[in-house]
């Protein structure tokens, strides 16, 4: 059942043709690619908010190539586990070019899911993938989805807000959080910076009763200049390189990373 609700009055939006309407009136037409835009001008700091093109591009062919599938197999398997019916209705939030959410609605493939980032153009990239996936264009801080109707929201390497994630969650519903941990491209990071800092990261954990929480490691060999300059590129690492460091670009034939995040499971 669509669980879509109207940014502007938080009615049901109900499916009339190619659009969606609430009760009062509000109106949101469906994309030619068939996605749904519903990022209201207030929640939008720019005209085009969120990841560059390029960015989205490099990490288009980057996911593509599978270097990151263990991650997301992780996300999938803690869904399994931690689902209370066989086909959860589950929000990826900040799902960037769709990569993720793909292969979660290929794994619960019965399960509605909804996909949702602020950027335009991430979103109109994504819904090339499968047109079974409820796409939007929308602001995490104001998530157009029913209030407590979901059973889990994926949150992978992106800003949430916590009040919303309450909201859209029913009770006893599961954020699936990750987060980079310091080491997490540590290779990266040294070809870029002269040194490196550590941030704390308890500004990003959640108030919210924690039912699970590990680190996932591992290294994996990129092993083209084209995946390392794409992997390179879909960070924000690529845009702080200083100018006396770019020519480790004219170098870079293939790399070994670490892929160093942290799972988090908290139920709301």
């Amino acid at each position: 059942m669509n669980k879509l609700a109207c940014p502007k009055c938080h009615q049901p939006l109900v499916l009339d043709q190619r659009s969606f309407r609430c009760q009062e009136g509000h109106c949101y037409d469906i994309a030619k690619s068939k996605y749904i835009n519903l990022l209201l001008n207030p929640d939008k700091s720019t005209n085009n908010p969120g990841d560059s093109k390029e960015s989205l591009v490099s990490r288009k062919a980057f996911l593509n190539q599978g270097y990151y599938n263990i991650i997301c197999d992780q996300v999938i398997d803690c869904i399994d586990r931690y689902k209370k019916e066989d086909n959860p209705s589950i929000l990826d939030l900040g799902c960037g070019e769709g990569y993720y959410t793909q292969r979660i609605k290929q794994h619960f493939i019965d399960s509605d899911i909804y996909g949702l980032d602020i950027s335009k153009e991430a979103i109109n990239m994504a819904s090339k993938y499968r047109k079974d996936v409820t796409w939007i264009v929308g602001n995490s801080k104001n998530i157009p989805i029913l209030d407590h109707s979901l059973d889990f929201v994926s949150a992978l390497f992106t800003v949430v807000n916590q009040d919303e994630l309450k909201r859209v969650l029913k009770k006893g519903g599961y954020v699936i959080h990750v987060t980079a941990n310091p080491r997490h491209l540590i290779e990266i990071k040294e070809l870029i910076y002269d040194e490196i800092k550590v941030k704390s990261d308890k500004y990003i954990r959640l108030d919210f009763p924690k039912v699970e929480s590990f680190d996932l490691v591992k290294k994996v060999a990129i092993t083209s200049r084209e995946d390392a300059l794409n992997l390179l590129k879909m960070t924000p690492h690529y845009y702080h390189i200083k100018k006396e460091r770019r020519h480790v670009l004219d170098t870079l034939q293939g790399l070994d990373i670490t892929i160093d995040v942290k799972i988090t499971i908290y139920e709301v």
